[in-house]
């Protein structure tokens, strides 16, 4: 999946948490009290009886306890789960956000007939700081932006994928090199990684049961080497 097609993904499943944090709960009430009647139960939730405890004085009020099992459910249980689905969102795909906008007119070149010269040139340069590493650039900003501009008149519609496809049957790979470049990196970049899942599955092939008192640092030493296998056997 591209990038920019994933982050649009989730942004709207953001929108879409939002609204049904607003108006979520009130549709699962009505379901649970379909689903109650058609199994012949009772259609209540457990009253818990409010105990009474003495109050100090103090400069901030407590908050109040919710009489209504129903209205304690909500606030208590529905809205702290999807807030904190929409927290998990935000933080996880915080970066992914951030890489589309510096990569967002490459992955999306409908912007580019309506872009002026000057945003054109310091989105190039972004994406040339972006791709730089130790002094050393994959691209060349400027001839990006010229190479962008000498562009052929293409279809309003055209998709990053499209475009690449384009430079690649007509062997246009050296005409617009910097393009190139950079458009093969911006549809190659991971949406996600499973680094993660990949130590967890490497850590059940390394620690079997006749390695149950190896040490932790031993572990996570053979787990690295059996991860990068093929730098290992060079």
């Amino acid at each position: 999946m591209q990038l920019d097609i994933a982050a649009k993904l989730i942004e709207t499943a953001k929108a879409s948490l939002t609204k049904y944090r607003q108006s979520g709960f009130s549709e699962a009430i009505a379901t649970a009290k379909e689903l109650c009647e058609a199994l012949n139960l009772k259609p209540q939730l457990k009253q818990k009886r409010l105990r009474s405890t003495k109050r100090q004085f103090g400069y901030e009020v407590p908050d109040e306890p919710f009489s209504d099992a129903q209205k304690r459910l909500e606030v208590e249980f529905f809205n702290r789960v999807v807030d904190s689905v929409l927290m998990s969102l935000q933080e996880r795909f915080e970066t992914l956000s951030q890489v589309r906008d510096t990569f967002g007119l490459l992955l999306d070149f409908q912007k580019i007939h309506g872009i002026s010269k000057q945003d054109l040139h310091k989105h190039c340069i972004d994406v040339e700081k972006t791709l730089k590493d130790k002094g050393e650039a994959d691209i060349d900003g400027l001839e990006m932006m010229q190479e962008i501009i000498n562009l052929p008149q293409l279809p309003s519609q055209t998709t990053a994928m499209e475009m690449l496809t384009f430079l690649h049957d007509n062997d246009l790979q050296e005409v617009y090199p910097n393009l190139w470049t950079a458009l093969r990196i911006a549809l190659t970049l991971p949406v996600t990684v499973a680094s993660a899942e990949c130590s967890f599955s490497k850590l059940k092939l390394t620690k079997t049961y006749l390695r149950s008192t190896m040490g932790q640092e031993c572990i996570s030493d053979l787990a690295v080497i059996s991860i990068n296998a093929e730098v290992a056997h060079r």
